[in-house]
C-alpha cells in the first residue's frame, strides 16, 4: 500500500489589495503588514543617494505617513510599489536640497567652513545593522500612527506631513478645530503617540 504524503499548506501571504482595503478600515495589523512589505523599498531610494541613517529614517517616516494620508484615495492598490518609489524620491530630493542649502548658507557666514570641509571624513553608506535599526523604527512608528485615534493620526499628518504646510487657521477650517485648541490638542496627539510607541517597545525619544 502506498502512503501518499501531504504537504502542508501554506498561507497565502495577503495582496497590497486586501491590506490597503484593511488599513483603510483601521486595521492595525494590516497596517504593520503593509509597511513591513514595503519598508526596504523605500528606504531603498535614499541609501542609493547616500544619506546619513538618520535621514533615510526621516525619508521612510515621511512617506509612509504620506502614505496613511491618502491611503484611501489609491484607485490601483497594486500599483502602491511605484507611488511609494516616486514620493522616496521626492523625499529624498527635498533632504538634499536642504542639506546643500544649508552647506551654502554656513559658507556665506564662515568663508572658511570650505576649507574645514575639506579635512572632514566622507560620510559612509549605512551598514545592514544601521538599516535593520531604522525598519525597526519605521514599522513601530507606523503601527503607532495606526492606532491613535483618527482625530489625532489626521490632525497630525496636517501638522507634521503635509507639504503645504497649512497655517491653524487652515487646519482649524478643515478639521472643525477651535484655532487655540489645536496646540494643547497636538500635545495630547503627540503624547498619545508616544504612550503607544512605548508599548511597542521603541524609545520615543530615539
Amino acid at each position: 500500500m502506498n502512503v501518499i504524503q501531504l504537504r502542508p499548506s501554506h498561507q497565502q501571504e495577503p495582496t497590497t489589495t486586501s491590506l490597503v482595503r484593511r488599513c483603510v478600515q483601521g486595521d492595525a495589523s494590516a497596517w504593520g503588514q503593509l509597511v513591513a512589505r514595503y519598508a526596504r523599498l523605500v528606504h531603498a531610494v535614499p541609501v542609493r543617494h547616500g544619506l546619513a541613517p538618520h535621514e533615510v529614517d526621516d525619508v521612510g517616516q515621511e512617506v509612509f505617513l504620506a502614505l496613511a494620508q491618502n491611503l484611501h484615495t489609491i484607485d490601483d492598490p497594486e500599483r502602491l510599489p511605484g507611488w511609494l518609489v516616486t514620493t522616496a524620491r521626492r523625499v529624498t530630493w527635498r533632504v538634499i536640497q536642504r542639506r546643500r542649502n544649508e552647506e551654502s548658507l554656513d559658507l556665506l557666514t564662515d568663508p572658511g567652513e570650505e576649507e574645514r570641509r575639506t579635512t572632514l571624513p566622507v560620510a559612509t553608506t549605512p551598514t545592514p545593522e544601521d538599516l535593520l535599526a531604522t525598519w525597526g523604527r519605521q514599522e513601530a512608528l507606523a503601527q503607532g500612527m495606526a492606532r491613535l485615534q483618527p482625530r489625532c493620526r489626521e490632525l497630525l499628518t496636517r501638522l507634521f506631513l503635509d507639504h503645504a504646510e497649512p497655517s491653524y487657521d487652515d487646519i482649524s477650517v478643515e478639521l472643525g478645530l477651535p484655532k487655540g485648541s489645536i496646540g494643547p490638542t497636538r500635545n495630547r496627539c503627540l503624547q498619545q503617540l508616544r504612550s503607544i510607541l512605548e508599548g511597542l517597545g521603541v524609545d520615543a525619544d530615539e
